[in-house]
């Protein structure tokens, strides 16, 4: 349950619980008052009685009609126990002899009961408690409806007090959800209320530490990654020097794997990279207008000796003329790496092609391959950090896809993943806003290039 919720409840329950004590000290408050009222009435009623109508009590019949109420009865009674005189000719209480004023109960009904003694006669005036209480009772109900009004504006006086106590927490929640994951500017303490603001401290004390914790961590992988890029380098290029002095197929082939392994980890220490300068903002920069399709011509040309050396028929089937505001370098990490993944995840003998259709508005780019494709439970999970499929052999990194989308949702872009109809393996499509813009064609992009792999047939119209 909410805090705002819990005051509410443990407000309005007091609040109906104060109410109701209030009518039930009413009720006695009335009762009480009631009580002194008729027992005063019974007493001037019992003095009333003149003395010689209670030496002559055949006269009182006569000369006492008043008497005659449903609310008191009176009778004169003798010492010796016979009724002289009474008004109620239907209820005949029996003699008391105790002076003043008590209470029975008789045939099950609760009396008041007030006897005055005079010489040898009683006189005896009674009431019923029952006729008493009704009253009482009807005169608190009569209280009801203004109680209940006044529950009524509590209850919204309440709610609003409470509304504008939480606003500045709700302020402070809104302020943090409204947040990306990679903002850890300080939260603004100005407008809080005093009991918001420590809890505002004290977040802004834990952004603070996380800011400096993800700065050295990202400042690690990217210093680790800088490092690792000298030594790697200098391997590749001892390999290649070994290689030309090598002469028996099977020195040639233990070569060769130890080539094929420090690409792999080169290829991963630039994907780290990659992600380190992501994280860092190092790769931000102002967005600007970019033809989209040399972008994607350039990526295609720049990866088919990758595509040659694993023996992937590397295409693009169509490629429209389109204009998208980007920021340059991240748009072209990001079509690197779509196609970079496909040709690396798709067996030797596979095919790859990339397309850029114009449909409703949006530029869609789209890269299919042959390969295994992507079960429909694990499409979300290859979007997370060094996953990879253990039923499939790759030389992939398992960071791909991850930098694909923190690009995408740096962009703003609609990212999808599906089934290759043509190809049978996964199709990843990304969809771009375009500018009204046309993009710029040179005279070598306007004229008709084939691009393809030069192990395959299949040309590629550019």
């Amino acid at each position: 349950m909410s805090i705002r919720n819990r005051l509410l409840c443990w407000l309005l329950s007091g609040l109906a619980v104060l109410s109701l004590l209030y009518m039930l000290a009413d009720y006695q408050t009335d009762h009480a008052l009631l009580t002194d009222i008729y027992d005063d009435q019974m007493i001037q009623v019992a003095l009333s009685v003149p003395d010689e109508l209670i030496q002559a009590p055949q006269r009182a019949d006569a000369e006492l009609p008043g008497y005659e109420s449903d609310d008191c009865i009176l009778q004169i009674w003798a010492h010796n126990g016979d009724l002289l005189y009474r008004t109620n000719r239907d209820i005949v209480l029996p003699p008391f002899s105790q002076a003043g004023f008590s209470t029975v109960h008789w045939h099950g009904a609760p009396w008041r009961i007030y006897v005055r003694k005079t010489g040898q006669h009683l006189v005896q005036v009674a009431q019923s408690l029952d006729g008493r209480r009704e009253i009482a009772i009807t005169h608190a109900l009569h209280s009801l409806p203004p109680l209940l009004l006044f529950l009524l504006l509590m209850a919204l006086f309440i709610r609003r007090t409470v509304d504008r106590s939480l606003h500045s927490l709700h302020l402070l929640s809104h302020q943090v959800a409204a947040r990306s994951p990679d903002s850890l500017e300080q939260i603004g303490e100005h407008g809080h209320c005093s009991d918001v603001r420590p809890l505002a401290k004290a977040l802004n004390s834990l952004l603070e530490r996380l800011g400096i914790a993800l700065k050295s961590h990202r400042h690690f992988i990217a210093d680790a990654s800088h490092e690792l890029r000298t030594p790697l380098a200098a391997l590749q290029i001892q390999a290649l020097v070994v290689e030309q002095s090598l002469g028996s197929g099977q020195e040639q082939a233990a070569l060769n794997d130890l080539k094929r392994g420090i690409q792999r980890t080169s290829h991963l220490v630039n994907q780290l990279l990659t992600v380190s300068r992501l994280e860092n903002g190092a790769l931000e920069e102002h967005h600007a207008e970019i033809d989209l399709h040399a972008l994607v011509r350039q990526a295609v040309i720049d990866l088919l000796p990758l595509a040659r050396s694993h023996a992937i028929n590397l295409g693009a089937e169509q490629l429209d003329s389109t204009t998208v505001v980007a920021a340059p370098d991240q748009l072209g990490i990001l079509v690197r790496n779509l196609i970079d993944n496909a040709v690396r995840y798709t067996p030797t003998g596979g095919q790859v092609d990339v397309s850029l259709h114009v449909v409703e508005g949006r530029a869609l780019l789209e890269v299919e391959d042959s390969g295994p494709g992507i079960p429909v439970e694990e499409r979300q999970r290859v979007f997370e950090r060094f996953y990879r499929r253990q039923v499939q052999q790759s030389e992939g990194s398992g960071l791909g896809l991850a930098i694909v989308r923190e690009i995408a949702r740096q962009h703003g872009l609609r990212l999808g993943l599906d089934d290759s109809p043509r190809l049978g393996g996964l199709r990843v499509s990304v969809a771009f806003e375009i500018s009204t813009r046309p993009a710029p064609r040179s005279l070598a992009e306007t004229a008709s290039t084939s691009i393809c792999t030069p192990e395959k047939t299949r040309m590629a119209k550019i």
